[in-house]
């Protein structure tokens, strides 16, 4: 073989190993770059989701601490004062040693209506019972609670076909719609409360509003005042959705959860 032809074959064999080199070197820089890549991102995820349980466990502690809060309300706003009211007559019927019919049917009366709170209060906390029912009739339930009081009246539409969500984002939900009823009966001075549940196809839209004195959000939030604004986002977040918040004073306020449904 020619020294010519010799060399423009080494050349070729150099060039091509020197080609593969290059590729080599490419493609593993390549994966090396996609494999660190992953494994940020993993850590990322892992990182998110160890935020997302950190406030899924705060936020459930916030609900538990408001819970207990809502029991001794209506146990000392409810419960307490007709229990208070039947121990009255129980003592006149006691100082005056007569027997009197009509005082002794108010005291059951009484005493009746003290259980039926007590039994409805246990309904709304209990979490397995909510976990046993649909998002709408824990709602309805809780609308008969309140309405039974004669303090308010609520009203609870829902449209579209139903579909479940899951357990605990179903929970976040509830928790956040009792909590904006109560906002309402301690703040807003509204006589009604709709609460429209609107099953769309990707979210359930729920939207609750009064026509109470209303209040600006803005206002209320960098005043200091606006824990229950805070523990809605917060809320609301940890189901994956979103919520918007309309309001103003002497108008009444809207609240617009929207929640996926995975």
């Amino acid at each position: 073989m020619p020294d010519t032809q010799y060399k423009e074959v080494l050349i070729s064999v150099i060039a091509s190993m020197v080609l593969f080199l290059v590729l080599a070197t490419i493609i593993l820089l390549f994966v090396f770059n996609y494999l660190r890549r992953r494994r940020r991102q993993e850590q990322q995820m892992l990182e998110l989701r160890q935020q997302l349980q950190e406030q899924s466990l705060k936020s459930q502690l916030e609900i538990q601490e408001q819970t207990f809060d809502a029991i001794s309300g209506e146990i000392h706003d409810n419960v307490g004062q007709v229990l208070s009211l039947a121990k009255v007559q129980v003592n006149i019927i006691l100082e005056t040693n007569e027997h009197q019919p009509d005082l002794l049917e108010a005291i059951k009366e009484n005493i009746g209506k003290a259980m039926c709170d007590l039994r409805d209060l246990s309904s709304s906390l209990n979490s397995e019972r909510l976990r046993s029912c649909s998002l709408p009739e824990a709602i309805l339930q809780e609308r008969d609670r309140i309405n039974r009081t004669g303090l308010i009246c609520v009203a609870v539409d829902v449209d579209g076909v139903y579909h479940d969500i899951q357990p605990q984002r179903k929970l976040i939900v509830f928790r956040i719609v009792q909590e904006s009823l109560q906002n309402c009966l301690k703040h807003a001075q509204a006589k009604n409360i709709g609460i429209r549940c609107d099953y769309g196809l990707g979210n359930l839209v729920i939207q609750i509003q009064d026509d109470g004195v209303g209040f600006d959000p803005d206002a209320v939030v960098a005043s200091g005042a606006g824990q229950g604004l805070i523990n809605i986002r917060t809320r609301v977040r940890l189901t994956g959705g979103n919520h918007f918040i309309q309001s103003a004073p002497r108008e009444g306020t809207k609240i617009i959860l929207t929640i996926p449904y995975e």
